[in-house]
C-alpha cells in the first residue's frame, strides 16, 4: 500500500512537472512492447484490451458479485463492489484533473478522454486484485487458490501491457494506474480484514 501510493505520488509529480525521465521511460517500454508487433499479437492485443474496457468491467463484476451473494459471502461481494466503485471513480476524477493528452501514435482501438491514470489498468487491478484476495479466504485448496491469483495476475498484467501496444496509453499512464488501484486495495483490504469482514461463511 504503501509502496503503491509512493511510486504513484513519484509519477504523478513528475509528470506534472515534465521530468525528462518520463519521455525516456516511456519511449523504452514503448519500443519492447512495439517491437513484437504482427497481424497476429494485434488481434490478441485487441481482445485482451477488450477484457478491461467498461462495460466488459462492469459485467464482470455483476456476475462475480451475484456469485458471492448465491454462496451467502455478502462482505466479500461488499469489498469487490467497494473496491470498484470507490477507486474506479477516484481513477476518473484523477485523469480530469492531470488531463494528459493520450498518444499521438495512430490507436488500435476507439479510446477517448484523457490518458493518466489508465483506468483499463486501474479496474483490472482492482477487479481481479479484489477476486485474488477473496480467494485467499474463500479457496481452502493450496492449488486451486494459487491457480485463480496467478491468472488474476496473468490477466491484469496483460490487459496493461495491452493498453500500450494498442497505442492508447503510455507505460507510465499503466504504471500509475496500477499503483493507485494497489493502494485502493490495500486500503480496503486493511479496513476488511481488520474487522474480520472476509473471513469466510458457513
Amino acid at each position: 500500500m504503501i509502496v503503491g501510493f509512493s511510486l504513484f505520488m513519484i509519477i504523478l509529480v513528475s509528470l506534472l512537472n515534465q521530468a525528462t525521465w518520463i519521455n525516456t521511460f516511456d519511449s523504452h517500454i514503448i519500443h519492447i512492447v512495439r517491437s513484437v508487433a504482427s497481424p497476429l499479437t494485434t488481434t490478441i492485443a485487441i481482445a485482451i484490451t477488450s477484457i478491461g474496457n467498461p462495460y466488459s468491467m462492469l459485467g464482470l463484476t455483476v456476475v462475480a458479485t451475484l456469485t458471492l451473494l448465491f454462496i451467502r459471502q455478502n462482505n466479500a461481494a461488499l469489498f469487490l463492489l467497494v473496491n470498484m466503485a470507490v477507486f474506479s471513480s477516484l481513477n476518473h476524477i484523477i485523469k480530469e484533473w492531470v488531463a494528459r493528452p493520450r498518444p499521438s501514435a495512430h490507436h488500435l482501438v476507439v479510446a477517448s478522454g484523457f490518458s493518466f491514470p489508465s483506468g483499463h489498468s486501474s479496474g483490472a487491478l482492482l477487479f481481479f486484485g479484489s477476486l485474488s484476495i477473496i480467494a485467499i479466504y474463500l479457496i481452502k485448496s493450496h492449488y486451486w487458490r494459487h491457480l485463480v491469483i496467478g491468472l488474476c495476475l496473468i490477466l491484469t498484467l496483460l490487459i496493461g501491457i495491452s493498453r500500450i501496444y494498442v497505442q492508447v496509453h503510455y507505460p507510465t499512464d499503466v504504471l500509475a494506474g496500477f499503483m493507485l488501484a494497489l493502494t485502493g486495495l490495500g486500503l480496503s483490504w486493511y479496513y476488511f480484514d481488520s474487522y474480520h469482514l472476509l473471513q469466510q461463511k458457513s
